[in-house]
């Protein structure tokens, strides 16, 4: 399983699971009866409608050996940076060449090093997931925690029954409006610094 250290620029899944039933569910909140297993469903719910387009997950992997070829996560969108041992290696076009190279093979899904570079090293490989994820410690860019909450708030009620339709409409137009400006402004972020 990925582990991901959390910096300012993201938030875990979890948190924003917590930070919701804290924030939205309780008595005399706008969701006064809700399950943590319900809140957690929509926020994944979500999280996939979001992602869908725009929104990419950062995972980052340790591991103690490598070998060349070393077969790629499966949900990885792009690579954001690759080390072992501390040193940072570079990506190459073609097969790697040099010494602390890399080439990507994706029509294998793996990485190819140069030979010299690869054993019992402190790997490191940080990513962007495609977020179709149940890992509840999906590093979550902080530019899409409000319209997650907003999505998360609409399926929650629309799935209630008697939910006032008044209701429902201003959420959903909410909802609707913090999804494309979350979209907008994280289509334009660059994860890599």
């Amino acid at each position: 399983m990925a582990t991901t250290p959390l910096s300012n620029a993201f938030i875990s899944l979890n948190d924003i699971i917590n930070n919701f039933i804290i924030s939205y569910t309780g008595p005399g909140k706008l969701i006064p009866d809700s399950q943590r297993t319900e809140v957690v469903f929509h926020a994944r719910r979500c999280l996939q409608e979001l992602a869908y387009e725009t929104l990419k997950s950062q995972f980052t992997i340790n591991e103690a050996t490598v070998t060349s070829p070393y077969a790629l996560p499966s949900d990885l969108v792009a690579i954001i940076a690759v080390s072992a041992d501390g040193v940072e290696f570079e990506q190459s076009s073609v097969n790697p060449p040099v010494l602390n190279e890399y080439y990507v093979n994706y029509a294998t899904n793996e990485i190819i090093f140069n030979a010299g570079n690869v054993g019992d090293v402190d790997f490191i490989l940080t990513y962007l997931s495609n977020a179709l994820t149940t890992d509840e410690s999906a590093a979550i860019p902080k530019l899409a925690e409000e319209a997650l909450y907003a999505c998360m708030v609409y399926a929650i009620l629309a799935n209630r029954e008697n939910t006032n339709p008044n209701v429902l409409q201003r959420l959903l137009i909410e909802k609707i409006d913090k999804l494309e400006r979350s979209k907008s402004r994280l289509i334009f972020t660059n994860f890599s610094s």
